[in-house]
C-alpha cells in the first residue's frame, strides 16, 4: 500500500493527453515506490527509534512535572494496584473471552487506518504512543514502588505483548518486502526451503494471515492465563 496522492501534494496529476498520462503513470508509481523504499532503509527505522525514545522521554517528563505542579497525585495513576487485586479468584475463561474482545477491536482498528493512511504514518503514530504510553505507566511504578518498579513494570508485559509485538513486524514485513529491511528477515535453508530462499513467503497472503493469527490467539491466551500468575510473583 502507497502513500495517498493527498501527502504529496507536489506531484501534479493533471496530464494533457493520455499518452502522456500513460507515460506520468508509471513514472508516479517510480516515484511512490522511492518514497516507500526511503521509510524503510536505515533512515526511517532510525526515525522510528527516535519517536519511540521520544515518547518515553515524554510520558515521563508530563507526569513528573503534574505531580509537581500538584495537578495529580500518584495514587491517581495507581489502576494497576487495583487489577492486581481482581486477580484473585478470577475466571480466566471469561477473562481469555474479553482479551480477544479488546485485542481484535484495536487490531481492527489498527488495520483500518492501514487501509485509509500511509501505513508508515500509521507505524509512527503507533510506536510514538505506545513509548508515551511506556513511559507514563513506568514513571508511575518508579513514583510509587522506587526504582524496583522498571522491574516490576515487566511482569505487565510478558509474554504477550512479545507475541502482539510480533503481530505487528511480520504486517510491517509483509506491506514492505520488497524494501532493504526484508533482506533482514530472509534466510536460506536449503532446497527443502527454497520457498523462503526465493522470498515468497511473504508473498503468500494466507500464509502471513495465518501467521498473525496464531501469534495473536497465542497472545491472547498468554495475556488471560499466563500473565495474571506472572504479576503475581512480581508484585507478591
Amino acid at each position: 500500500m502507497y502513500p495517498d496522492l493527498w501527502i504529496f501534494p507536489c506531484i501534479n496529476t493533471s496530464f494533457p493527453n493520455t499518452m502522456d498520462k500513460r507515460k506520468n503513470k508509471g513514472r508516479r508509481k517510480g516515484v511512490f515506490g522511492h518514497l516507500c523504499s526511503m521509510y524503510y532503509t536505515i533512515e526511517g527505522k532510525r526515525f522510528l527509534c527516535i519517536l519511540y525514545v521520544a515518547g518515553l522521554l515524554s510520558g515521563s517528563i508530563f507526569l513528573n512535572i503534574s505531580i509537581r505542579m500538584n495537578l495529580f497525585r500518584t495514587t491517581d495513576f495507581l489502576g494497576f494496584v487495583e487489577y492486581i487485586q481482581t486477580l484473585n479468584g478470577l475466571d480466566t475463561s471469561a477473562f481469555f473471552s474479553y482479551v480477544c474482545l479488546i485485542r481484535f477491536r484495536q487490531l481492527l482498528l489498527f488495520f483500518i487506518c492501514l487501509f485509509l493512511f500511509s501505513p508508515y504514518v500509521v507505524y509512527c503514530v503507533l510506536d510514538f504512543l505506545v513509548s508515551l504510553l511506556m513511559g507514563f505507566f513506568i514513571s508511575t511504578l518508579v513514583n510509587y514502588y522506587g526504582w524496583a518498579g522498571m522491574i516490576k513494570g515487566i511482569g505487565f508485559l510478558i509474554p504477550h505483548y512479545f507475541f502482539y509485538g510480533i503481530v505487528l513486524c511480520v504486517i510491517y514485513i509483509y506491506l514492505f518486502q520488497k524494501t532493504p529491511l526484508s533482506k533482514m528477515y530472509m534466510f536460506s535453508a536449503g532446497k527443502r526451503f527454497s520457498f523462503i530462499k526465493n522470498r515468497k513467503i511473504f508473498e503468500n497472503k494466507i500464509v502471513v494471515a495465518g501467521f498473525c493469527l496464531l501469534m495473536f490467539v497465542i497472545g491472547c491466551y498468554g495475556e488471560a492465563y499466563l500473565n495474571p500468575g506472572i504479576l503475581k510473583i512480581f508484585f507478591h
